[in-house]
């Protein structure tokens, strides 16, 4: 009797939660050893205070919090927080295996790429909330997601301010090329991306989500002077359909967004002098499945605003993947230039669409007409929460996009 007894009070011991712990810390104290310990439990709190930290040595976390209570490292209100590496011959932060971890309100510089995350030997890496982070000025991409073999899930990367990267110099790299790992059920929102077209920046996509990746959100972001597209979406490999929504766009050396398949498009606000939105087959993603409705594309270079290329004009398949509708957009094309390049074929649908220009390739032309000077009139109809407005006011942002026809 007294032995189950026993068992029963450890039991019910070993269940009980240990209580949270909150750690305040400054650049002179040990915080390399805290942040690298993996000894944070769930619902542990760091507070950085005020300075600038700063180590040689590989900073790698494989903390892991749960849903209910995830791990935070935060900068203290008010305080400026700077993680610097004094070269660049290693990441700033390595997140291997970490999961319900959020990083919030630092500032990250120097160094190779500013966060890579990919699974440890035992755990993979899913849950992760990057949150008010400054990151520039780095030697490589931002935010990697891309370890081959990975599943990521569960991310949700928002209100970063990101720009001046290098290498490749991608703001967000998602997903590894032909489905080598995929990034999935997460989301990459209210984000300032820009400046992305460096000397020392061979690519620079603002946000690519590479082939198989599926059901991601990337909207309300505001995204300028990248060197390749604004955003970069793959196929989904037939999962569900990833998501691209009230972006606002200008300046881009490439098409502003290049979506090849399985992507819903809407509520977009893109300026630029080539293509606005370019689809074409891109490893493994076949053109189709494409919803592109209610976007504003002002294109005044000689390039149209949609431009999408058949399959069968690509590498690949014959055939369109799955239905395009291309409804209720606004496409202003400069002069003599095409409003719409795109597939004479039955699966795609062009209704309702207004702006100025030719419609090749299809059967069906603009509904209705409207100028640049008439669009600006409205210019754009974002809610005041838009993060657009944190950055720049009407008239300002107006001149961005009157800047384009100049």
């Amino acid at each position: 009797m007294f032995s189950v007894l026993a068992v029963l009070l450890l039991a019910s011991w070993t269940l009980t939660p240990v209580s949270a712990e909150q750690f305040r810390i400054g650049p002179e104290q040990n915080w390399f050893e805290l942040l690298s310990s993996g000894s944070l439990r769930p619902a542990d709190v760091v507070i950085l205070s005020d300075g600038i930290y700063t180590d040689p040595r590989r900073l790698v976390m494989s903390h892991r919090g749960t849903a209910e209570q995830p791990i935070v490292i935060r900068a203290d209100d008010g305080a400026k927080v700077i993680f610097r590496r004094p070269d660049a011959k290693q990441n700033t932060f390595n997140l291997e295996g970490t999961q319900h971890l959020t990083l919030e309100g630092f500032e990250i510089t120097g160094g190779a790429a500013a966060i890579r995350i990919q699974s440890s030997d035992s755990h993979r890496a899913e849950s992760i909330t990057l949150e008010g982070l400054h990151i520039h000025h780095i030697g490589g991409v931002a935010v990697t997601c891309n370890h081959p073999g990975d599943d990521y899930r569960g991310m949700t990367f928002r209100r970063n301010h990101i720009h001046h990267t290098s290498g490749h110099g991608e703001a967000f790299y998602l997903g590894a090329n032909n489905g080598e790992a995929v990034f999935h059920d997460s989301e990459v929102t209210n984000n300032y991306i820009h400046h992305l077209n460096g000397p020392n920046i061979s690519q620079g996509d603002g946000i690519e989500v590479k082939q198989g990746s599926y059901a991601n959100l990337v909207a309300r972001n505001v995204i300028h002077n990248t060197n390749y597209p604004a955003i970069t979406i793959y196929g989904t490999a037939g999962q569900p359909v990833n998501r691209v929504d009230s972006n606002v766009i200008w300046e881009s050396n490439d098409s502003a967004m290049q979506v090849a398949a399985d992507c819903i498009v809407r509520n977009n606000w893109v300026a630029c002098r080539g293509h606005c939105l370019y689809s074409r087959n891109h490893q493994e993603a076949v053109v189709g499945n494409l919803e592109i409705n209610g976007n504003v594309l002002l294109a005044l270079g000689k390039a149209a605003p949609i431009r999408i290329i058949h399959p069968r004009d690509s590498s690949g398949a014959n055939q369109l993947s799955g239905l395009i509708q291309i409804q209720h957009n606004v496409m202003i094309a400069d002069d003599d230039a095409l409003a719409a390049r795109i597939p004479n074929d039955a699966l795609v649908r062009f209704n309702a669409n207004r702006g100025n220009g030719k419609v090749d390739g299809a059967q069906q032309t603009l509904d209705d007409t409207i100028n640049l000077s008439e669009l600006l009139k409205r210019f754009p109809n974002f809610d005041q929460q838009h993060p657009v407005w944190k950055h720049l006011n009407r008239d300002q942002l107006l001149a961005r996009f009157n800047g384009i026809a100049d």
